[in-house]
């Protein structure tokens, strides 16, 4: 039976570890696969980003966090309230002009 993960859940500080190991010498690929239960190809997938793109390549793109679905979400209502505000002040902007022009 294989015990291999099948999903990418591996916190950025688990995968900086692990690429540290590798590119220091102090394990071998393969060690440090099997140390962490996952295939050899994951651990040289992290080395080859890590060295292209630093600490940014070992972070997975589709991870949301906690604090990011509340930022968004604090995002979205903010702009739904500066929609409102902005059709306030067209409908107060032609309302002033019609005042202006019943004079």
């Amino acid at each position: 039976m294989n015990n291999k993960r099948s999903y990418s859940h591996t916190s950025v500080e688990v995968k900086t570890e692990a690429v540290r190991q590798v590119l220091e010498g102090e394990k071998s690929v393969i060690e440090v696969a099997t140390g962490l239960n996952l295939h050899r190809d994951t651990v040289n997938r992290w080395v080859k980003s890590y060295k292209e793109r630093g600490k940014e390549g070992l972070v997975n793109p589709n991870a949301h966090t906690s604090a990011d679905s509340k930022n968004n979400k604090k995002v979205r209502e903010l702009e739904k309230k500066l929609k409102e505000k902005e059709l306030e002040n067209e409908i107060l902007k032609k309302f002033q002009a019609f005042l202006k022009g019943n004079e």
